[in-house]
């Protein structure tokens, strides 16, 4: 039998929490037949929204439930972090205490921001609970209502490059030499760049790039020069294709050659099709100044930077003044919990109201991350550790819903690559080339998918030497994962990688990079195959689309958008649940059940049109065939005019509303403690640190509670994928009390994406919730 994982409770753990999903389908999530053959009809429900704000922290790495046990060990359900439950913030009382997760702050810069005061004496917690508002009351700062009629919703659209006229012709640009840290370009200046008709270009949040050769301002061609730079970086060839944008060191957009050759000195970033910035780093103790603050920063991985002259001394206390009052119990959504609470969460936390002042702080978070808009940040929460409360290691991204179809895919590319190697390596046989030994037919190397012991084990015994050289598993904040094939290979356990692939799919190119390596034959080189996009990476992608195309529109002449598809209009797009029916209404209308019936068969049609009102319709449908999107967009275009009309790309990365990056406010003194540590980061501040309950904050970067400044920290890499990496947790105070304030970051709008995880009300529907 092969050794268990020290965390294989978890897994029955999970199995528990799968009654709350039954539920959740019961709750009127449609579920679709395939084209193919019908399934149960799915209960008929609007989509309800809540008057309450729910935000839910789950952890990354999923636990495997039921089988195999006695043919392997049973994989890593995760970290040692409770689930946390949703926040609950009401106007009439609640019965569920708010649950807080460190949200970070927008505002727009103030003097004061710029330009700190000098601090006085921090408020006691006896002055700040004198500070308590009267129950629905604040003169100073009245709540306010539907942020779609404010400036919130503004959003700065991402300025694509576009290709050169058909008569022009571009130089041949030359890429000089191997991969380069920025630094160098940047000891060579811009001056020095112009003599040598040289650029220097990097990919999104990355600190190295190439020497482009063979560019001056009058040529022009930036999209031309950005795709070659990007595509010798190692960027997708076929995203490529939907466009690419050029972005200054400090995050600004370039669309001309002037600003390239001026304002940018030469210097760049290429950014693809819809991707959000994502500060660089340059390297640990850079120092660089935005909207008035002084940035810093701290680790490259996870990407940390502290922040200094974001926010003053009274608009700390005015943040805990608007949320002491509604402080309550952190709450955690975990089978361990008694009475909804977890020994890993004992801090107390708020959300503050929809306000002026939560609004500045929006906007402000929004300028100094970069976003293209305010409503991508969440309001301000305040968060309070007492002497000995804590949070312990968690991720800031969601991962409670699916919403792609859950399939197995790394499995069949397993399958389908060894086949493929083995059919390879007979033919390079066959033409005499020199094939070592061991991965001819008969030896431990030879690909084969049925050999679930020799050839796995010699497979992955390859790949983990491989990945121990370059720290792979802990790059990849996936120890545990690691020390598991380890401890399973030593075992000798049977078929290790179908739970590996399972679970973490996206080892296998790594895996098969390790057996290249090893035979060192250019023919045996394989090129994964790309999958078909799915429905619902397509529909995201076009809400960003349209949101970005009203915007442009109504910039120009607001009379080319219909009002009913302006920001306060009944079907402006949002992520909002809610939207998906109205969209699935239109299709009904404008296309015929024979029409549709054509296309998905009689029974898929039945499905729909009984669930048009049920919850996540579209999204369900999209996820059994993506041919629906294409009657979506159609019926959309018709009704806001032909300027909406969509042209589908073929290949995309996939793009899912969630949580992006978090600026954290230290909002008071904590005489000790209360430090926010990053266990993955090689970084170290302060050393030797013991805190009771959390043997986390002796690991990795711990960041100081020093008021009057802030943590910024990345959930998503610079692909604008989560981050495992991001894990992060709050140390409790060993002596005093620590406020703090999250300010939470979005890659889409905030409310909606948080509608969308079934998280937040729908503010369009109920713009007071």
């Amino acid at each position: 039998m092969a050794k268990k994982s020290p965390t294989a409770a978890k897994a029955k753990a999970k199995a528990n929490a799968k009654a709350g999903d039954a539920n959740d389908a019961s709750a009127g999530s449609a579920k679709p037949p395939s084209p193919a053959k019908a399934k149960a009809k799915a209960t008929s429900s609007s989509s309800s929204s809540s008057s309450s704000m729910m935000f839910l922290v789950l952890p990354v790495l999923v636990a495997l439930v039921g089988g195999l046990y006695t043919m392997y060990g049973v994989p890593p359900a995760g970290l040692e972090h409770a689930v946390v439950a949703p926040v609950v913030n009401r106007s009439e009382p609640s019965t569920l205490a708010p649950v807080t997760v460190e949200a970070p702050s927008a505002a727009e810069p103030s003097s004061a921001a710029s330009n700190v005061p000098e601090e006085r004496t921090p408020s006691t917690e006896k002055e700040i609970e004198s500070r308590r508002l009267d129950s629905g009351s604040d003169t100073k700062y009245p709540s306010l209502h539907n942020k779609y009629a404010s400036e919130i919703v503004q959003m700065t659209t991402q300025k694509l490059l576009t290709p050169s006229p058909a008569d022009h012709a571009c130089p041949a640009f030359e890429i000089l030499g191997d991969l380069t840290h920025v630094e160098h370009a940047m000891a060579k200046g811009a001056e020095q760049l112009r003599k040598e008709n040289a650029v220097f270009l990097m990919l999104n949040g990355e600190n190295e790039g190439v020497f482009v050769a063979s560019w001056q301002a009058a040529d022009g061609c930036l999209r031309e020069l950005a795709q070659l730079a990007a595509e010798r970086l190692g960027a997708d060839v076929d995203v490529l294709r939907n466009g690419v944008k050029l972005m200054t060191q400090m995050g600004l957009p370039i669309t001309s050659a002037e600003q390239l050759d001026g304002d940018a000195g030469r210097i760049a970033h290429v950014l693809l099709d819809f991707q959000i910035w994502v500060w660089p780093g340059i390297k640990v103790g850079h120092v660089f100044e935005v909207e008035g603050s002084t940035v810093t920063t701290l680790s490259m991985r996870p990407r940390v930077f502290s922040v200094e002259g974001f926010f003053d001394s009274d608009e700390a206390e005015e943040i805990m003044r608007q949320g002491i009052d509604r402080l309550e119990r952190s709450p955690v959504d975990s089978p361990d919990a008694v009475d909804g609470y977890h020994a890993d969460r004992t801090s107390f936390t708020a959300f503050l109201h929809d306000n002026q002042f939560t609004r500045d702080f929006r906007a402000r978070t929004a300028k100094l991350a970069r976003l293209p808009s305010p409503s991508f940040v969440e309001r301000l929460q305040l968060v309070r550790y007492e002497t000995g409360q804590f949070f312990r290691k968690h991720e800031d991204y969601f991962d409670s819903k699916h919403f792609l179809p859950k399939k197995e895919m790394a499995g069949q590319d397993y399958k389908a690559w060894a086949a493929w190697a083995a059919s390879k390596v007979r033919e390079l046989v066959a033409s005499g080339a020199n094939v070592p030994a061991a991965f001819q037919e008969g030896g431990d190397m030879f690909p084969n998918a049925e050999d679930l012991v020799t050839f796995q084990h010699s497979l992955l015994g390859a790949f983990v030497e491989d990945a121990h050289e370059v720290n792979f598993f802990k790059e990849h904040a996936d120890l545990e994962w690691g020390k598991w094939i380890v401890d399973n290979l030593a075992n000798k356990a049977n078929d290790i990688l179908s739970p590996l692939l399972r679970d973490k799919g996206y080892m296998l190119p790594h895996i098969i990079k390790a057996w290249e390596k090893r035979i060192g034959l250019p023919e045996a080189k394989y090129q994964m195959p790309k999958r078909p996009v799915s429905g619902v990476t397509h529909y995201f992608r076009w809400i960003r689309w349209v949101k970005e195309r009203v915007q442009d529109l109504l910039d120009e002449d607001p009379s080319q958008v219909p009002e009913e598809f302006h920001p306060t209009g009944a079907a402006y797009p949002t992520y909002n649940i809610a939207f998906q029916n109205i969209l699935v209404n239109y299709v009904l209308e404008d296309f015929s059940e024979e029409q549709l019936t054509s296309q998905f068969g009689a029974e898929w049609v039945k499905w729909l049109v009984e669930n048009k009102e049920s919850k996540d319709v579209l999204w369900e449908a999209l996820k059994v065939t993506s041919d629906i999107f294409d009657f979506v967009a159609q019926a959309f275009a018709k009704r806001a005019g032909p300027k909406f009309a969509y042209d589908k790309p073929k290949f995309l990365q996939h793009f899912e509303p969630n949580r992006f990056v978090t600026v954290f406010l230290y909002l008071n003194e904590c005489p000790e403690g209360g430090e926010t540590v990053f266990p993955y980061s090689k970084e170290r501040l302060v050393t030797g640190i013991e805190r009771a309950g959390m043997a986390e904050c002796s690991e990795g970067l711990a960041v100081p509670p020093t008021r009057l400044t802030a943590a910024m920290f990345y959930a998503q890499t610079p692909e604008n994928f989560p981050d495992p990496a991001s894990l992060h947790g709050g140390c409790p105070p060993a002596r005093g009390i620590k406020y703090g304030s999250n300010s939470f970051a979005w890659n889409a709008d905030a409310d909606e994406g948080a509608n969308a995880w079934d998280l937040g009300a729908d503010l369009k529907a109920n713009p007071s919730a």
